[in-house]
């Protein structure tokens, strides 16, 4: 499994921490070279506590700057550019450009393109179909400025995450090579790496506005639309095979449901936060895309969380939601 596809599941959003005596949230990369979390630094494997980082609630929700005023080193580009889905503010220093087979600029054009035409091609509402939202995106090299992100995303090799209504970090390396590896795949293979943290990132920002302005507060449910809205909409993109990105995640969901059946503990894995996006498909699978925005109107306006507005909506209890998730 590619380093930089873990870590583009575990963007988008913050963990916080359980309410302990001395709360924290601890990580570490396992034998396969995944990254593991934990809320207890002796939950850890002995052999891997030597190289784990544990960080408080305050570190982890340390500020956060707006894209545009973020540091970055050397010669930096800016650009303000149009697309389908509004205006876009766009920085990154030169020496990213090399990651990539395309630049920082192009690359966001085509990730905001295959979002509109997914958000048209479906079912959902008019006013979602015309999204137009000020986007700040700002691009990073490795070297990241610890004063202005929270030391929680610095160390836990996020490549990219999102902050509402539509402000989005990318760390570069990261996308192409995870945290630490510094073999680089072929420009094309980046290319589709880099569309799919963009769409992944771009789908929290469509979450949030069926949500009418507030924001998931179950990560499981969060990353699950994310991701599967990732493979709704990749299939819009030029730089990736159509249904490319699908077929992993069910790889990886189908592993996941074989390990352990719904309803059990969550952990911020790849088969896992594939494992959730099967319930969103389930609903797609029965109703189309007006079905899960009917979901999501009812969360919004109902104020009902995601099984209850399932429930209000479909008629399905928990058990049936999980059964049609698994039998998809």
């Amino acid at each position: 499994m590619p380093r930089s596809l873990l870590a583009l599941l575990l963007a988008g959003t913050l963990v916080a921490a359980s309410l302990q005596a001395e709360p924290q949230i601890c990580v570490y990369t396992n034998a396969k070279g995944g990254v593991e979390q934990t809320n207890d630094l002796n939950q850890i494997p002995a052999r891997f506590k030597s190289t784990a980082k544990c960080f408080t609630p305050k570190q982890i929700s340390g500020k956060m700057e707006k894209p545009a005023e973020i540091a970055l080193k050397g010669n930096v580009r800016e650009e303000h550019m149009g697309s389908s889905l509004g205006p876009i503010n766009l920085r990154w220093p030169r020496k990213v450009e090399v990651l990539f087979g395309r630049t920082p600029q192009r690359a966001v054009a085509e990730a905001a393109t295959a979002v509109s035409r997914a958000l048209k091609h479906g079912g959902f509402s008019v006013e979602l179909q015309r999204l137009s939202l000020p986007w700040e995106i700002v691009f990073m090299d490795e070297e990241l400025p610890e004063k202005q992100i929270p030391a929680y995303l610095v160390s836990n090799c996020h490549p990219a995450w999102m902050t509402p209504p539509a402000n989005i970090y990318v760390v570069g390396q990261r996308v192409v090579a995870g945290c630490g590896d510094k073999t680089r795949p072929s420009t094309s293979v980046a290319d589709g790496q880099l569309a799919q943290v963009l769409i992944h990132e771009m789908g929290h920002a469509v979450e949030y506005q069926l949500l009418q302005g507030k924001a998931t507060q179950e990560r499981m449910l969060a990353e699950g639309f994310a991701c599967w809205f990732e493979q709704y909409a990749s299939d819009f993109a030029a730089v990736l095979s159509k249904g490319q990105v699908e077929r992993q995640y069910m790889t990886w969901a189908k592993e996941a449901l074989r390990q352990a059946p719904f309803g059990g503990a969550f952990s911020p894995t790849a088969h896992e936060y594939a494992k959730a996006s099967l319930l969103f498909h389930a609903l797609v699978n029965r109703g189309g895309i007006s079905r899960l925005s009917d979901v999501y109107g009812r969360m919004a306006e109902e104020r009902l969380d995601f099984y209850a507005a399932v429930k209000r909506t479909l008629g399905w209890d928990l058990a049936k939601l999980y059964a049609e998730a698994a039998r998809f």
